[in-house]
């Protein structure tokens, strides 16, 4: 890499030194001592490895805005395993509805659905109206009287509210 000092003519080039492995390893184990530079410690690596103070300073930078990206990317990863777990279930969950729903039907338990709030179910010769509502999940962690109608469960607005990712 060629870089253009001030004080010298335009057309006479110098090359930029690279750091030697012997001044990575050095600033690699001062980095992982602390992350942070201080000016005591920036002029002690400068005599020790021969660079200018301003070298120091500028790796220090870089390197902790690498460190930096890799925590992210790091912390993105374990969000995302734990938002694919939790998606997984949600599907299990909603399949297992699915199959109480058809199971409940082939059992002629539901009888009528009315406006979508009540469902009627006969348990022998009483009839008895229940709410047709199912509990939104982790309400425990939410508002422990919270409960969501059918046409609500998937509403995107209320699962963003609760802190899940939309059901796709």
């Amino acid at each position: 890499m060629y870089r253009f000092p001030s004080n010298i003519n335009n057309n006479e080039m110098i090359k930029k030194k690279r750091l030697t492995s012997g001044q990575l390893a050095s600033l690699e184990r001062s980095f992982q001592e602390e992350i942070k530079l201080d000016s005591d410690r920036k002029v002690k690596l400068s005599r020790e490895l021969g660079l200018q103070p301003r070298q120091i300073a500028v790796w220090f930078q870089n390197r902790r805005a690498r460190w930096k990206a890799k925590q992210l990317e790091q912390l993105y990863d374990s969000l995302r395993q734990e938002y694919n777990v939790i998606s997984r279930e949600k599907q299990m969950l909603h399949e297992e509805v699915k199959k109480l729903r058809a199971i409940l039907r082939d059992q002629g338990l539901i009888k009528k659905q009315i406006s979508g709030e009540t469902t009627r179910v006969s348990g022998g010769e009483d009839t008895a109206e229940i709410p047709s509502v199912v509990p939104h999940p982790r309400t425990e962690n939410l508002n422990s009287n919270q409960i969501y109608g059918i046409d609500q469960y998937n509403n995107p607005m209320l699962v963003a509210s609760s802190c899940w990712p939309p059901y796709q």
